[in-house]
């Protein structure tokens, strides 16, 4: 090549010029447009519903003061996905669903239901089982048993 092209073209390197010398727009603003066309192309992933019913290995009194906490756990990592307290029980069994991001559930991601019945902040009773959903064959559904917590 010429030194007479080679010049600007080295000129435009050194200066670092971040614009396309074709079009003026920033490689940074181009990037960003690309980035925001292939996210609008994908379809949207709906949430996912876990849903079930909670019920005690033996029978105890429910006390106003008792709550009940479910957790969705992302086995892999033990990340929470999706929590919930109730709160005011009447009775067992107790009927629940847990709503989780769609795009958080991996189709090769291990998936579990954990729940617990709580006095003040010491669980007396808890799973002591992995309720497994959502892939791996797992269905969208789980009865949990709770057990007495050891003291």
């Amino acid at each position: 090549m010429k030194a007479s092209v080679l010049l600007p073209l080295f000129a435009l390197f050194a200066a670092g010029c971040s614009h396309c010398p074709v079009c003026g727009a920033s490689w940074d603003a181009a990037e960003r447009e690309r980035i925001a066309a292939e996210l609008a192309a994908k379809p949207a992933v709906p949430p996912v519903t876990v849903r079930g019913s909670v019920t005690t290995l033996e029978r105890a009194p429910l006390l106003p003061t008792y709550r009940l906490r479910l957790r969705l756990l992302d086995l892999s990592s033990g990340d929470v996905l999706a929590e919930s307290e109730t709160s005011g029980l009447a009775s067992m069994p107790h009927f629940f669903e847990l709503t989780c991001p769609g795009e958080s559930i991996r189709p090769n991601g291990s998936y579990g239901l954990a729940g617990e019945l709580l006095a003040g902040d010491e669980a007396i009773f808890r799973t002591d089982t992995q309720y497994r959903v959502l892939t791996r064959g797992a269905g969208r559904s789980a009865d949990l048993v709770l057990v007495r917590a050891p003291r």
